[in-house]
């Protein structure tokens, strides 16, 4: 008679080489439904807040320079050197991320503007929270916004969600299986062979479909044994097989990220949603202009994003990547030479239907623009915001498909932001 527990299933797991972030995540309720390819989201999380001003840079705007004497990135220069990058005579892209410029001069790229929400609190755990439960006054049993999009129908594949991290993000958490892996390489056996795997897999499959005393997890294992154990072969596939693009990515943690995205979604194991985090964008000191810390991480996130695009080219309609993060920055510079905790921030769309966004008469920057001057900023030192954060998850939605937005955004009336074609 077997007697194993939660703890010796998870542990038996990593010894043979996978890393879950829960017993949900490993093992699905249902059987996928099938059909033609659904849709991808690839949400990729800025966490810190990211300093919006300066990676969509209004260069028009007289006031953001005399706010930032140090960090203001210049005008655009005739010899397109340093300063930044024009999309549309008022914006302009940090040079840092020259490798987005195409993209937006194609159309396949979109900026939203002074994004954010009138109950911004400035604290990273609680706009974090705002940002992944899409809920005002969320409690510890609210569910993220990505999972309530799920739970509004079924999949094409074993696995409809993953994050690529230590940890399942608070907007995949619900009632929705979705899996956590801190990358590809933890579905290939280590320290044995292919076979030990299988047998671990199947040994465990046996031991608490027949003979474990906990009726939750013996109930779990027998309605969704056979979809887990094929969800888990066909990622194991993927890690497996040498990548079949020769797209080249930085050599960062962003880039490697990237690189297994598009792995997912080239390989088409029925994926609806990818999360991604790329921290560090708390940039209160000695955050630089052009060069600097910020530059720095700017450059690896842009080249790993236009990476990542080019390698899904093929089904490029399919996808959509979108950057978030919990609030922007103070429109001033600092006495450290940063930026503290502010309120608007940036939003940036690539693929899918955002393809014509740049023959709109609106631009490839939406959104209204509140102005910089002091009399239009936020309690005197932030950018304001003019786009509720969920109007842009609402276009999100409904990229995904025929999900009820009153079930995705619970209490939120959507205006319309113009996102996608």
């Amino acid at each position: 008679m077997h007697s194993l527990s939660r703890r010796s299933l998870l542990r038996a797991a990593g010894a043979a080489g996978l890393s879950f972030s829960s017993l949900r995540g490993l093992f699905l309720e249902d059987d996928p439904a099938t059909g033609p390819r659904k849709p991808t989201l690839v949400v990729v999380f800025l966490r810190g807040g990211i300093d919006g001003l300066n990676l969509v840079v209004p260069h028009g705007e007289a006031a953001y320079y005399r706010l930032r004497p140090q960090l203001a990135v210049p005008r655009p220069s005739a010899k397109g050197e340093g300063g930044a990058l024009d999309l549309d005579g008022f914006f302009g892209l940090h040079p840092a991320a020259r490798a987005l410029a195409p993209l937006f001069e194609s159309g396949a790229a979109a900026a939203v503007h002074a994004v954010g929400t009138e109950r911004n609190t400035r604290s990273h755990f609680e706009e974090q929270d705002r940002w992944e439960t899409a809920v005002d006054g969320a409690d510890l049993e609210t569910s993220g916004w990505l999972n309530r999009v799920l739970a509004d129908g079924r999949g094409r594949g074993p696995i409809r969600a993953i994050a690529l991290g230590d940890r399942l993000p608070r907007s995949l958490r619900g009632d929705v299986a979705a899996l956590a892996l801190r990358g590809l390489d933890d579905l290939v056996p280590r320290g044995g062979s292919q076979a030990d795997l299988d047998r671990t897999l199947a040994a465990l499959g046996r031991a608490y479909g027949r003979d474990s005393k906990d009726s939750d997890v013996r109930s779990l294992l027998e309605r969704g044994g056979r979809a887990s154990l094929e969800a888990l072969e066909q990622l194991r596939s993927v890690a497996e097989s040498p990548p079949a693009s020769n797209v080249e990515y930085p050599d960062t943690e962003i880039g490697r990220r990237a690189r297994e995205v598009a792995r997912l979604v080239r390989a088409d194991v029925g994926l609806e949603i990818i999360e991604l985090d790329a921290g560090g964008w708390d940039t209160h000191e000695n955050q630089g202009a052009v060069q600097g810390q910020y530059a720095n991480r700017l450059r690896a996130l842009a080249d790993a994003l236009a990476a990542l695009v080019r390698d899904v080219e093929q089904d490029r309609d399919d996808v959509v990547v979108v950057t978030v993060s919990e609030f922007g920055r103070t429109a001033a510079q600092n006495g450290t030479y940063g930026t503290d905790h502010g309120w608007g921030s940036c939003v940036l769309a690539i693929g899918g239907p955002v393809r014509g966004a740049a023959e709109r008469r609106s631009g490839p920057v939406l959104g209204e623009w509140p102005g910089l001057e002091r009399e239009q900023l936020n309690q005197g030192r932030d950018l304001a915001h003019t786009t509720e954060f969920r109007d842009v998850y609402a276009e999100l939605v409904r990229f995904l498909g025929d999900v009820a937005l009153d079930v995705a955004l619970p209490g939120h009336e959507p205006v319309p932001v113009g996102l996608f074609a």
